[in-house]
């Protein structure tokens, strides 16, 4: 069945006789007597929900953030301790090609640090620990012991 509809506004009054013609009709009467009518909205209904809801999650998730900031992890985090250095244990390992130094603290909360430096040299090893833990250098060779291990 095809329908020719004439957009001419003269013709407005064919336009709702056609309607009514189309209400009248024999096929259409027939799927409002079924209930056909919220069927077959329905399908339609479905169409506009997955459109409308795909561009809602396309808008969300195409939201810019600052999440990157916190992402980044590569970034060496520079930390101040204001704590008591008692005692400092450096092992310098010849083989290996480095030392591995132990603080010992007087802080409650932080009883021991490490750290590795890639030297075996002492002169290098007590400037490593002055730069990591912001004492002076008399202090470093006061109250560090050395071992050497191969």
């Amino acid at each position: 069945m095809l329908i020719f509809v004439n957009k001419n506004p003269m013709h407005h009054h064919s336009l709702s006789s056609l309607w009514q013609s189309l209400v009248r009709s024999r096929y259409v009467s027939m799927v409002f007597a079924f209930g056909l009518d919220f069927w077959l909205a329905l399908p339609l209904l479905a169409v506009i929900i997955w459109f409308g809801g795909q561009s809602v999650a396309n808008q969300i998730l195409s939201y810019g953030s600052e999440t990157q900031l916190y992402l980044e992890a590569n970034n060496q985090v520079r930390v101040q301790l204001s704590t008591a250095v008692l005692a400092i244990k450096a092992e310098i390992k010849q083989q290996a090609g480095f030392t591995k130094v132990s603080i010992k603290t007087a802080d409650s909360a932080i009883k021991k640090l490490e750290l590795e430096l890639r030297t075996t040299d002492i002169a290098a090893v007590e400037a490593g620990i002055t730069q990591e833990l912001g004492l002076d250098l008399p202090t470093v060779k006061r109250i560090t012991r050395y071992e050497f291990r191969e």
